[in-house]
């Protein structure tokens, strides 16, 4: 059977040149798979399809036209035929009834639908090398496209391809971009909740990209976005720990992985415009790309001004008890006990030494004095050795005592410290030396009753 050919004129180049350029004029401002369809209204009402369907690479509907505005025309199952590989090229079916290569089932289907010829051009996009799907013209009486009707119909074909291609692109670029967002937000809130300031900086300039809001908080002064590598002294006041004077530049952590490239650590001090000095620890390190070249550097910073007081306070707290406890034990090392009415006794047990040597002789007066004592018994006998300068401090301890008007007793003299108060050459005149602590106590106790 013969394919029925309508009764309309043969279109001219012309007249195809212009429908072309509103075609593609429409193309360019669609925005969605329908516009793209319907901006090609031109050439279908040139044409008369019955309807057009718009197709994806499985052949399944993405926006349908139809000649009457406001009816919608159902979608049409994809021809198939597997001789017909519409991806290698258009396929144009003049007379569906009369067409060999349909089988009973698709002339059914389509007679069904009402469609008595089709034309099926593939979406071939040479910038993407890849078919995006096709273009389909269901006509409802058979007939034949003329020469100009394929050529044109292939040209908005590839027009259509491209354009389609472009939109897609889009849509994962803008997909792609509301992930980037996604994750940009995801990291700055990540960032605003560390319990440390955070500073990113580009390589090479050293400018701010990005800091966190307790970053912000601990500089004190917000963020410059003129200032750089070789101005951050200046710009964020950064100190010497607990001093005035300000850190080299290229001491600063983040400023030496700016420029070696490798990890860095360190402490400052941030001076605030009200003043406030803020104590901190950084640690730099570099940022790599996949090929392993730095593009920028991060330092993380921590606020110990606290920490530090804290410390401050536990050492000068640790050293006073230590102080303490060494008074203690060093009065304890040397007691004076009192033994009667004007008599006190100091047995010395031990190794003395210059600072032991002057413990004595403050405990020996402020004793006497606070006792109103009249005799005072230095007892030597736990002394383990003696020499010169034991010999010189205990004369020194007695000649303290003799100015406050009480009569100093050596005993427990033993031969060595004899010969160690001979060796000092003295005076030993008014010094009264007795070999133990029981006769000092007599000597003592006559002295009182005389």
């Amino acid at each position: 059977m013969a394919p029925t050919v309508v009764d309309r004129p043969t279109p001219t180049s012309p007249r195809f040149e212009t429908v072309l350029a509103q075609v593609f004029a429409g193309l360019a401002r669609a925005d969605s798979e329908t516009e793209l369809l319907a901006a090609c209204g031109p050439f279908f009402h040139l044409v008369a399809p019955h309807r057009v369907e718009l197709l994806d690479e499985q052949a399944a509907g993405l926006a349908r036209w139809s000649p009457e505005v406001g009816e919608p025309r159902e979608s049409v199952a994809a021809l198939d035929l597997p001789d017909l590989a519409w991806q290698q090229g258009p396929v144009f079916i003049a007379d569906v009834a009369g067409d060999p290569r349909c089988d009973a089932a698709t002339r059914a289907a389509l007679a069904a639908a009402g469609v008595a010829a089709t034309a099926i051009v593939p979406l071939r996009c040479d910038a993407v090398d890849a078919t995006l799907g096709a273009v389909r013209l269901d006509f409802a009486a058979a007939r034949e496209l003329g020469a100009d009707e394929r050529d044109t119909l292939e040209v908005i074909a590839r027009g259509l391809a491209a354009f389609l291609a472009a939109r897609r692109l889009v849509l994962r670029q803008r997909d792609g971009l509301r992930v980037l967002e996604r994750e940009r937000s995801a990291l700055h809130a990540v960032l605003d909740h560390l319990p440390v300031g955070v500073f990113l900086a580009e390589a090479g300039t050293g400018k701010v990209l990005l800091v966190n809001h307790i970053g912000i908080e601990m500089l004190g002064r917000g963020v410059d976005p003129r200032a750089r590598q070789d101005t951050y002294t200046e710009v964020y006041q950064c100190m010497r720990i607990g001093t005035d004077e300000p850190m080299p530049t290229g001491d600063l952590p983040l400023v030496q992985a700016l420029t070696t490239g490798e990890h860095r650590q360190g402490g400052m001090d941030i001076l605030h415009p009200d003043g406030k000095r803020v104590t901190i620890e950084v640690a730099a390190a570099p940022i790599r790309d996949a090929d392993g070249n730095m593009f920028a550097a991060v330092a993380t910073f921590s606020d110990v001004t606290e920490r530090n007081r804290l410390d401050a306070e536990r050492t000068a707290y640790r050293d006073e008890l230590i102080e303490t406890q060494a008074r203690a034990l060093a009065e304890r090392s040397t007691p004076l006990v009192p033994l009667g009415d004007g008599v006190v006794a100091m047995p010395i047990v031990g190794t003395i030494d210059r600072e032991r040597a002057h413990q004595v002789v403050e405990t020996l007066l402020a004793g006497c004095a606070a006792r109103q004592a009249r005799v005072a018994i230095l007892d030597v006998t736990g002394v383990p050795h003696a020499d010169t300068a034991i010999a010189g401090a205990l004369l020194k301890a007695a000649a303290a005592v003799r100015l406050l008007g009480v009569e100093p007793i050596l005993t427990g003299i033993r031969p060595e410290v004899a010969r160690a108060l001979v060796a000092l050459d003295v005076d030993l005149k008014g010094l009264v030396t007795l070999s133990t602590l029981q006769e000092g106590i007599l000597h003592a106790a006559r002295g009182r009753r005389s």
